[in-house]
């Protein structure tokens, strides 16, 4: 059996900042830093071999504290960065709304089948996420792995996990900052559930994306 440790990455300045990221390169907060910190806490009694991240240093700095309690590395892999947004990277939500309405709010209430200007359509991102963890998993057969991402590639997986199709994406909300999921992959392929989202480590650190945003 394969486990798979889903992390979303801490709280980030875009994100205190209410700005769509996308690939932007923004740090964490310091309320960021410590939901790393808690979530390593949390991670600490799970026997994990090997850590990606994606390469955005969000996702990195995230993963730090995690790995340094386990003594491994963080191996950084573009193909679990966040969606690339195009023009819409920066902007605040607000402006969102005022600049690209039609295709915004697709994003906030079809959001599989959104596409924002200039960028990544979900369902490419989506197939780009499932590729890497395809090859995540043929690598590590019987390991347990850790893999720091994004709200939206997270998002992605558990429309698998919970047998969804990315068009169906809206059904499922975001995950919170530094939150986890963990899923468990037979070698035949079957997969198992454990939880997605997952932050009640968090306690009183605990930080979503605004409703009615995103």
């Amino acid at each position: 059996m394969t486990t798979l440790i889903f992390v979303r990455h801490g709280q980030s300045v875009s994100n205190l900042e209410t700005r769509f990221t996308g690939q932007g390169d923004t740090p964490l907060t310091a309320l960021g830093r410590e939901q790393a910190i808690r979530t390593a806490n949390y991670l600490a009694s799970y026997p994990i071999d090997v850590i990606y991240a994606s390469d955005l240093s969000r996702a990195r700095d995230t993963a730090r504290p995690t790995a340094e309690m386990h003594g491994l590395k963080v191996i950084p892999e573009p193909a679990f960065r966040e969606i690339y947004a195009g023009d819409w990277e920066g902007h605040t939500y607000e402006e969102l709304s005022a600049l690209y309405g039609d295709s915004y709010e697709t994003w906030k209430h079809d959001v599989g089948r959104a596409h924002p200007q200039n960028g990544e359509r979900v369902t490419d991102l989506a197939a780009r996420i499932y590729a890497a963890t395809d090859r995540v998993l043929a690598a590590n057969r019987g390991k347990c792995v850790a893999i720091f991402t994004h709200a939206t590639p997270v998002r992605m997986m558990a429309c698998k996990w919970f047998g969804y199709t990315v068009e169906d994406a809206g059904k499922l909300p975001f995950c919170g900052n530094a939150s986890v999921s963990i899923a468990e992959y037979e070698d035949d392929g079957t997969c198992r559930l454990i939880c997605y989202g997952y932050d009640r480590h968090q306690g009183d650190a605990a930080t979503e994306l605004p409703k009615n945003l995103v």
